[in-house]
């Protein structure tokens, strides 16, 4: 699996498939895109064309011409055409039932030494894994939005994945041009969502007792700590800052932290109320006069924005 161009299957081309068939296809893989819907194969060679022209406009790629990536990529439909596959990576909706339905479909079409992964955020592998016919050769490849951008990946070793498999997948993301993380312990959520959702307890139970705004506590974020953290990380942090404060701190303020195991009232009220954020116009904000695209856009130009700095510092894994 080792090969820079080893054959590579995907599994849903909304919205992350599209960019992580783009990651393999840069990087001299033949990729095949699977999608039950034949409409989403317009969509996804639309969006990697306009992401080829993106990183071309901010420096990160030579030529924005889409044409050698979208040769590499073949749409299909039919999940025996992945037969051939080294590296099967599934990234469809975030559903236990429909992830487990599917590698069941997709079993009886797979070569013995195909591994299969699972572009899940929060799904624990083992309560996937049995449903896949292979559980030494499955484990995660979880990307991070947008995948055409952000090296990150992280690789997770469940109960049966075996120790071959967990090299030979980090093996070929690093030779892919990515990062990717080893996870030695099957856990929800992995790590990266795990470090969100322990902050996001924190800010929503400040908001919830009234100590603070969501605004205030987003501006406070954005401008204290979180432009230090692609510098040095949260560690590291720690370190320069020195072991002793930050013991000293743990001490004082860890007694006082949520330690909540559901979500609060005014975030519950607010999903309850059918009030979702950006996609429904209301959450927190006011989303009512937004345009969903444009806003993402925006954000997603302000990323490469901030990514291109980043690599000029010499900041940015490369």
């Amino acid at each position: 699996m080792a090969d820079s161009r080893n054959p590579i299957g995907v599994i849903g081309a909304g919205l992350m498939g599209h960019g992580i068939a783009q990651v393999f296809a840069i990087s001299d893989h033949p990729v095949v895109l699977i999608d039950a819907q034949p409409a989403a194969f317009e969509a996804a060679e639309r969006k990697i064309t306009r992401n080829l022209e993106l990183m071309t406009e901010y420096g990160l790629r030579s030529s924005a011409d889409p044409g050698p990536v979208l040769d590499r990529i073949r749409f299909s439909t039919d999940l025996a055409d992945l037969s051939d596959r080294s590296l099967i990576i599934e990234a469809v909706t975030e559903k236990l039932d429909v992830k487990r339905a599917l590698y069941r479909e997709l079993a009886p079409h797979l070569a013995d030494d195909t591994v299969v992964a699972s572009n899940t955020s929060s799904i624990p592998i083992r309560d996937m894994a049995s449903a896949t016919g292979r559980p030494d050769r499955f484990t995660t490849t979880h990307f991070f939005r947008p995948a055409y951008l952000c090296p990150m990946v992280e690789v997770t070793k469940g109960e049966s994945t075996s120790e071959a498999t967990v090299v030979a997948v980090v093996d070929l993301l690093r030779g892919a041009g990515l990062r990717p993380v080893r996870i030695n312990v099957d856990l929800p959520g992995q790590v990266a969502n795990r470090l969100r959702q322990a902050l996001f307890r924190e800010a929503i139970d400040l908001v919830d007792r009234g100590v603070i705004s969501a605004e205030d506590i987003d501006e406070l974020t954005a401008f204290s700590f979180s432009p230090r953290m692609p510098l040095m990380g949260v560690i590291r942090d720690r370190d320069l800052a020195g072991l002793d404060i930050a013991l000293s701190g743990t001490d004082s303020v860890w007694p006082d932290l949520s330690n909540a195991e559901r979500g609060p009232d005014v975030l519950r009220d607010l999903v309850e109320g059918g009030h979702y954020g950006l996609k429904t116009g209301r959450g927190f904000y006011d989303w009512a006069n937004v345009d969903f695209g444009s806003e993402w856009e925006r954000l997603e130009r302000q990323q490469l924005e901030v990514y291109a700095a980043l690599r000029r510092i010499g900041a940015w894994p490369e």
